[in-house]
Order: structure tokens, then sequence, then C-alpha cells
């Protein structure tokens, strides 16, 4: 029979200061069993976990595989080159994206444009080619073709600016150029778009 006997407190599993574990007392414990095989090695495991309420603007945390063990130098390394990649896709999102904003705000607010004013040919040709293609109803707001693009105040919210097509049998119809910009992005980065959008995006209500 033996006999084991733990005078000392238990370890300190975090690293950061209990206050209360200061006013604890030694734990005596005393195990009692018969030798009959090999004693079973016990493994304790320590799983390290994140604080809730994290900020939408950053990627979400979860336990690494290292953390909950058995976990190779070469599959972390893995894992990292896929946190990499990921900066690396909302860049490029972000340096596609970022420009045509800023193009389509000029146009808007600039006072560059008065309203009803078509715009120069390059505007024109860099909206139709660049931006228009990605709205989810662009042939539904084409319909018999486009005679111009210009700025008017959109019909519901009458003191924004927005962007407007003038058909060739004259009728005028308006657009979002953010619902534009959410479709390119769908269309060229599938698998990164719909995390991006909600980081990035706030609510948008226009056509």
């Amino acid at each position: 029979m033996t006999t084991v006997s733990l005078s000392k407190p238990p370890p300190c599993l975090y690293g950061h200061s209990n206050p209360i574990r200061s006013f604890s007392t030694p734990v005596i414990l005393s195990l009692s069993f018969h030798r009959t095989e090999a004693p079973i090695p016990m493994v304790c495991c320590a799983l390290k976990t994140e604080s809730e309420g994290s900020n939408l603007l950053r990627k979400p945390v979860s336990p690494t595989a290292r953390e909950l063990g058995g976990i190779s130098e070469q599959e972390d390394d893995d894992a990292e080159e896929e946190d990499d990649e990921w900066v690396d896709w909302e860049d490029q999102i972000l340096e596609d994206t970022v420009p045509l904003v800023g193009f389509v705000r000029m146009i808007l607010h600039s006072g560059k444009y008065e309203i009803g004013e078509r715009l120069s040919p390059d505007h024109e040709r860099t909206i139709v080619d660049r931006l228009l293609p990605y709205h989810p109803e662009c042939e539904k707001k084409i319909g018999c073709g486009i005679d111009y693009i210009t700025v008017g105040y959109h019909p519901d919210f009458t003191s924004s600016r927005c962007l407007f097509i003038i058909r060739k049998d004259g009728q005028s119809v308006d657009f979002s150029y953010w619902k534009c910009i959410k479709g390119l992005i769908r269309k060229n980065y599938p698998l990164y778009a719909d995390t991006f959008i909600l980081r990035h995006f706030r609510r948008q209500r226009r056509n």
C-alpha cells in the first residue's frame, strides 16, 4: 500500500493574480491505493479563452489548435499563414474599393456637378464600366439603354445626392453606388465578401 501526501497549494494555471488566492489555506490530499499495475499517467490541459464582445472590425478569435494540445510546429505555421492570407485579401479589397468610393463621393459632394448636370465623358465611362455592372439590378436599372449619367436628389431622401441613369426614352432612374461596391466585392472576392461587408459597411438605405 502506498500513501501520497501533497502539502502545498495547487499550482496557479493563469498568469494573472487572484485576490482570493492569497487567503486560501493549504490543501492536504491523502490517497491510498494498492499497487497492481504500472501507474496510469494523468494529463491536464488548460484552455485559454477570449473575452466576449470583441470588436466587429477584428477577426473573430477562437482557441488555437496548439492551445487545444497536440499540434505540430508545421500545423501551427500553416494556421499563421492563413491569418496572413486573410489580412492580404482584406487589404486587396480595400485597395480595389476605396478609390472608387472616393471617386463617387467627389462627383456627388465636391460641387463639381450641379443637379441634373451630365457627367464628363471620362467620369461617365468610369461609372458605366467599373461600377454600374456590379449593381444587383443592373439590367433593370439600364432598361432600354443609357443616354447619360447625372447627379440628382434621391426621391425618398431629398437632402441626399445620388447618381441617376437617364435612359434613352428620357426616364430617369436612381441607383446606389454602395450596392455596386458590395456587388463588386461579392463578384471578385466571394470567399471573403460577407465578412468584409459586415465589418466595413453600415446599413445603407438606397436603391
